[in-house]
C-alpha cells in the first residue's frame, strides 16, 4: 500500500514501515492512585497516590482507583492489558486493555485504567500484571490489609 505525496511521488505507507520496524516498548513505571484528571493543556494530575489498600471488613469493596502505566522506547502498535490478579497470581479478578501506538522510540505513552467497585474477598497481596502483546511486561504487588477500627475517646 502506498500514498501519494504532495510532490506526486509515491511514499510507503507509514503503517507498513511501523510494522516492519516494530520495537517493543519498556514499562517505565506503574502508579496507583485514587483518581487521574487531564488538565487544560493536556497535563495529567494524579490524586491520592498509594501502595496499599486498607479495609475494616472483608469482603471489601474499593469504590474507585486508577492505574497509570507509562511506556517508552517503542515503535509500532501493541495491545496492552492490565490484569488484577488474586494472591495466587493465577486468578484474574479484572482486566482492561488498550491499544498503544508508537511512531518513534522517543515517544512516551500513558495508559490509564480506572477501576470501579473492585471486590477484594480477603486480606492478602494481590497483583497488577501488565501484559504487552500477550507477554508479561510487569508485575506489581498490591497489598490489601485489614485494619482494626479504633474508637476515639
Amino acid at each position: 500500500m502506498s500514498v501519494r505525496g504532495i510532490d506526486r511521488g509515491v511514499l510507503p505507507c507509514y503503517c507498513e514501515a511501523m510494522a516492519a520496524n516494530k520495537v517493543r516498548p519498556t514499562l517505565v513505571h506503574t502508579i496507583l492512585c485514587d483518581d487521574v484528571r487531564q488538565e487544560a493543556g493536556g497535563k495529567f494530575s494524579l490524586m491520592g497516590l498509594f501502595e496499599t489498600i486498607s479495609a475494616g471488613t472483608f469482603p471489601a469493596l474499593h469504590p474507585r482507583f486508577a492505574i497509570m502505566n507509562e511506556w517508552s522506547g517503542g515503535r509500532g502498535e501493541f495491545l496492552a492489558k492490565i490484569r488484577l490478579l488474586a494472591p495466587d497470581k493465577k486468578t484474574i479478578l479484572s482486566e482492561s486493555e488498550a491499544k498503544l501506538s508508537f511512531f518513534n522510540e522517543t515517544q512516551r505513552h500513558r495508559d490509564i485504567s480506572i477501576r470501579f467497585n473492585t471486590a477484594f474477598p480477603s486480606p492478602g497481596t494481590y497483583w497488577l500484571e501488565m501484559v504487552l502483546d500477550d507477554e508479561q511486561a510487569g508485575l506489581v504487588p498490591l497489598p490489601v490489609q485489614q485494619v482494626i477500627p479504633q474508637t476515639v475517646h
